[in-house]
């Protein structure tokens, strides 16, 4: 024991080392281990040798989680090592070994339950795996569900008349996770048999007081869409908690108290209203509502489960939707209303309503008023009873940030007379409210649903004209209606700040600020008109976003936003958000970097929100990679979230629960991790890491990406997803989307296409591949037989290159060149997919990675390893001259900016497309390190046979000399564009300037198609901006900006080539 104790902690030592012998040493001894079939007695040792293999790329369950199913094997009685390796294999999602585990545990401690359900749940998570036989997943789901079954049948107890049920036989979390394995290993077909049984019902659970399995049944009947199961489950809950009120409400009118006291107050309210009269009325009201708790009759669980449904969103959620396929759904949905109506009245009665309950129960008795006037025929003009009821629900609740999108979910029943009605009649209620607070709220609101009108957002639009005006319909939505809005909100937004003060008092008593959601609306109408976004839906046209942009219009919605940042309290977190996408796309980073900062985005929160600040950053902005350690970067707390995330925090969440008995609770946690390490935001994370710190210098000097230890596993069969979360940025759309609508916000002002799982890939392929290039083995390495290790090396190079180039291939959809094209199959949606991801500069520099590496591949293969032929040399040629081709292709790219005789112009579009300069740099460092890589691998195939490989590879050099010079005069093309927009900021004064006067009206859109279009309408929103925003405040604003492009070019500057 002693000898393996010490043996575990030396290699554990040993492992801690730098070098690549030690750290692997642990990974290897534990192989020999198994290879050997040696089984380790100690747990602890165990531990120690899990640790001494942490810092390599192991299969856990064919290496540790074998040796502790050995160890529980070898020592099933003893209980506290069994369950430390139960743990441990759970906690590294072994659920292969943690199956055995689980099984001798059952098996040797029967009397304790919770081996039970650790074992039930063990062996489904196997039948889930993907480390599970194929040929023994049936088996393991068979048993999953058999045990299961019998768990959950032992809380039926025999009667005369059926079945009771015994609520002590399974807890709550106990129950729900038999129903997973019955909802997982049955089909709908049977579940749906077995749930219309009264032992196994949805209801049954409530009788007992259990409301968790309830939820989950009737989730997977709504997932399922059983609706008629839904509706009758639905009824059921509604009905019996209206007879418990009942019952409550004529015990508490029989009690005297009550009686004595709702009397008084009955004479108090007949008097006049004095300040007496309503303290006593105080008084009394108080004694009544202790009066009415202290008569009310006990509860049982089942009373108290039943009410407590009663008031969720989610009940009436889900019978709504299923009274809407019921057979006769206008008598559905009435006898839905009629309930909900007779509930409010019960509550009243029993005294147990709440203003949160008639919130709830208000919203879906309109929605049910709404949608069964949809079966009738509404008035040709729009002067529906709909409309004005929708109206009058708007204003009364127009200050909850709810209120929005419920409305939204109204208008889609509306005709498009009631929708012009209904915004007509919101819009005359504001204008004559005299509240300030209230009539700004309704005024905005009013504004908010015309933009989603007038952007298609409705589906209320007849062929392709306006639901509103009629007007027809432009790709960026209705102008005119755009027109109007921002004007209007221009005007409500000046007034507001009038009225409102410069402290906003009258505002101080808002959930939300109606200047900074007016601001927004205004906002979203000068991006539209401005033309963002326009060319997103067409091949990506330009260097950045704003190069077919009224820079005008776009640079009035930025200062409309800043300023209402400033000026407004509390400014909403989606105005903030969409000053950060602004921001990115002219280059101010450094001052999206300060917005974004303010948001104080916990962990929990980056891997949703995180990629719409990091994403393209490191090409836009190095300098904010470059100051400080390399772990003071932007992309680092993603990375500390998603390491802790998946190897800590998870693990110990699922420990947690599996440790108090909440099993149900497990499968969603381990989901979660799942999603987390196939979202686009962890691979992305790593990539604009590396790309932030290679910066500092051209050499890749920072952590290979093989020791990414949550991305290293991944290949292009791995479905990585987005899973950012674009709510913030999509308040404005409804659940209406059409290939006609304009583009949304999130993607207008996103710098390029959305993240996506081609360009997460292929964004780790061109990592691997500069890791290969770049690598440099020891100096202290020295082998003896030298040849034979260079020889090795090189077959190595041949097999890692020819698979990055083949998966580099695939995934941007190139034809193979070494096939003939009739037997060459490529995908379209591959093509597509890798268009529709990438920016034209990501598009030329995978490509270029693609020809490099097909570059190395074919040299290595073809004229090292063996003779080149003419064949291969001229193969290898044309590669090099597509590498040429194409960098000269982005160079030239990358320079363009869009016609215009201001100087300041053109430094604009240059701040505003540094995400192409940052992406040829890249393709430089790759073509440099490639021809260092080829030269080095040349000249040993020359020392180890000089006379044949001299010979040979001579035709090479001038090829490997051409892509050099090629990337140095690109090199020098960059450095010179960085030394020309540095010299643009040198005149503070005239920038400040410049940036005011095409702010407030002295520019002229060049590229417009028509000068003289829209002139007037510049001219008179041109005023209206100046009147909202004092001189002192623009060019404050104005300093900002310049200061920003400063440490835009300071961090450029700074960039490293070699």
């Amino acid at each position: 024991m002693l000898t393996i104790s010490y043996k575990a902690i030396e290699i554990a030592a040993k492992s801690q080392s730098d070098t690549v012998a030690d750290r692997n040493a642990g990974k290897l001894f534990v192989e020999s281990l198994v290879k050997d079939n040696v089984t380790i007695p100690d747990v602890d040792a165990l531990d120690l040798y899990e640790l001494a293999c942490s810092r390599t790329d192991i299969n856990y369950p064919a290496t540790i989680g074998t040796l502790r199913a050995r160890l529980v094997k070898a020592s099933p009685k003893d209980q506290k090592s069994c369950i430390r390796c139960f743990d441990a294999c759970v906690w590294n999602f072994d659920w292969k070994n943690a199956q055995q585990i689980a099984t001798s545990l059952h098996k040797n401690f029967a009397n304790e339950r919770k081996f039970l359900f650790r074992y039930i749940l063990a062996t489904h998570q196997l039948s889930l795996s993907d480390d599970c036989p194929e040929g023994s997943r049936k088996i393991f789901s068979a048993l999953a569900r058999a045990q299961a079954d019998k768990a959950f049948d032992s809380r039926l107890v025999p009667t005369e008349n059926g079945y009771d049920i015994d609520p002590a036989a399974l807890t709550e979390s106990e129950a729900s996770l038999c129903l997973q394995m019955r909802m997982t290993h049955y089909s709908l077909e049977e579940n749906l048999e077995h749930f219309r049984k009264p032992q196994y019902s949805p209801l049954t659970f409530l009788n007992v007081g259990q409301r968790e399995p309830y939820r989950t049944v009737l989730q997977y009947l709504k997932h399922h869409e059983a609706w008629d199961d839904v509706f009758r489950v639905g009824k059921a809950v509604i009905e019996q908690a209206i007879r418990i009120g009942l019952s409550e409400a004529e015990t508490i009118e029989k009690d005297e108290d009550v009686i004595k006291l709702r009397g008084e107050l009955a004479k108090l309210e007949a008097e006049q209203s004095t300040a007496a009269t309503e303290s006593a009325k105080s008084s009394v009201k108080k004694k009544l509502a202790e009066a009415v708790d202290k008569a009310r009759p006990p509860r049982s669980l089942k009373d108290y489960s039943y009410l407590s449904l009663s008031c969720e969103h989610g009940l009436f959620a889900a019978i709504l939707d299923a009274a809407r396929y019921e057979p006769d759904s206008k008598k559905a949905l009435k006898q839905v209303r009629s309930m909900i109506e007779k509930l409010i009245k019960t509550k009243t009665r029993a005294g147990t309503m709440r203003p949160v309950f008639q919130r709830t129960y208000d919203i879906f008795s309109l929605a049910i008023f709404v949608e069964r006037g949809s079966l009738v025929c509404p008035t040709p003009t729009g002067f529906s009873q709909r409309a004005i009821h929708i109206t009058n629900h708007a204003f009364l609740h127009c200050d909850e940030p709810s209120s929005f999108r419920e409305i939204l979910k109204y208008m889609k029943w509306l005709t498009q007379p009631e929708v012009f009605s209904f915004i007509a009649f919101l819009r005359t209620k504001g204008v004559q409210c005299t509240d300030t607070a209230r009539r700004l709220m309704v005024t905005s609101l009013s504004l908010r649903l015309r933009y989603v009108v007038a952007t298609r957002g409705v589906s209320v639009i007849e062929g392709n004209r306006c639901g509103f005006c009629n007007a027809e319909m432009e790709p960026d939505g209705c102008l005119p209606c755009l027109k109007l809005i921002v004007s209007i909100a221009l005007e409500t937004y000046r007034s507001g700040i009038e009225i409102a003060g410069p402290d906003q008092d009258k505002l101080s008593g808002c959930s939300q600020n109606p200047l900074s959601d007016i601001a927004e609306t205004g906002a979203y109408c000068l991006l539209r008109l401005a033309g963002l976004g326009r060319w997103s839906r067409a091949p990506f046209e330009g260097t950045t976003p704003l190069y077919h942009v009224n820079i005008q219009m776009f640079l009035q919605a930025v200062i409309w936003l800043d300023s209402t940042l400033t000026k407004t309290l509390p400014a909403s977190d989606t105005l903030r958000l969409l000053l950060v996408k602004l921001y990115l796309l002219m280059g101010c980073a450094s001052r999206a970097k300060t917005l974004w900062d303010q948001f104080d985005v916990k962990n929990s929160l980056l891997d949703s929100l995180g990629m719409l600040y990091i994403d393209r950053l490191s090409s836009i902005a190095p300098g904010l990679f470059l100051s400080g350690s390399s772990r003071d970067n932007p992309v680092d707390p993603f990375m500390v979230h998603f390491t802790r995330g998946l190897k800590s925090t998870t693990p110990k969440k699922i420990m947690d629960s599996l440790e108090e008995g909440t099993y149900s609770g497990v499968h969603e946690m381990i989901r979660h991790a799942q999603k987390q390490a196939a979202s686009c935001t962890l691979a992305m994370a790593v990539v604009e890491e590396r790309r932030g710190l290679r910066m500092k210098a051209g050499k890749v000097d920072i952590t290979p990406i093989e020791d990414y230890s949550l991305v290293r596993k991944l290949s292009i069969e791995h479905d990585l997803n987005d899973t950012t979360n674009y709510g913030l940025l999509t308040s404005e759309l409804s659940e209406s989307q059409t290939i006609t609508r304009p583009i949304p916000l999130h993607e207008m002002v996103n710098y390029g296409p959305l993240p996506t799982g081609t360009r997460a890939h292929l964004g780790l392929l061109a990592e691997h591949f500069l890791d290969f290039v770049c690598y440099v083995q020891p100096k202290e390495y020295k082998p003896s037989r030298a040849g034979l290790v260079i020889q090795l090396d090189w077959e190595y190079a041949s097999a890692t290159s020819g698979r990055l180039e083949e998966q580099m291939r695939t995934l941007l959809g190139i034809a193979n060149m070494n096939q003939p094209p009739e037997t060459e199959e490529i995908e379209p949606s591959r093509q597509h997919a890798a268009q529709a991801s990438l920016t034209t500069s990501e598009n030329q520099y995978h490509k270029v990675i693609w020809r490099l590496a097909h570059v190395v591949k074919d040299t290595i293969a073809l004229g090292i390893l063996s003779a080149s032929t003419n064949d291969s040399r001229d193969q290898i040629r044309l590669l090099i001259k597509g590498v040429l081709e194409t960098l000269e292709g982005q160079t030239k790219d990358f320079l363009d900016v869009p016609e215009s005789p201001h100087s300041k112009m053109h430094a604009f579009h240059g701040f505003a497309a540094m995400h192409a300069m940052g992406m040829l740099r890249e393709a430089l460092v790759a073509t440099k390190h490639t021809v260092h890589y080829l030269m080095m691998a040349t000249e040993k195939a020359k020392n180890l046979d000089k006379v044949r490989n001299a010979a040979e590879l001579a035709w090479l050099t001038p090829e490997l000399k051409k892509m050099w010079s090629a990337a140095v005069e690109s090199e020098n093309t960059v450095k010179a564009r960085i030394k020309l927009l540095r010299t643009y900021l040198d005149n503070v004064d005239s920038w400040r300037d410049g940036l005011c006067n095409w702010v407030f009206g002295q520019y002229a859109p060049i590229r417009d198609k028509d000068e003289k279009k829209d002139e007037e309408f510049k001219k008179k929103i041109c005023e209206k901006v100046d009147a909202i925003i004092p001189k002192a405040n623009a060019e404050l604003w104005a300093d900002k900006v310049g200061e920003s492009w400063r440490e835009l070019m300071k961090g450029w500057i700074a960039v490293r080539f070699d």
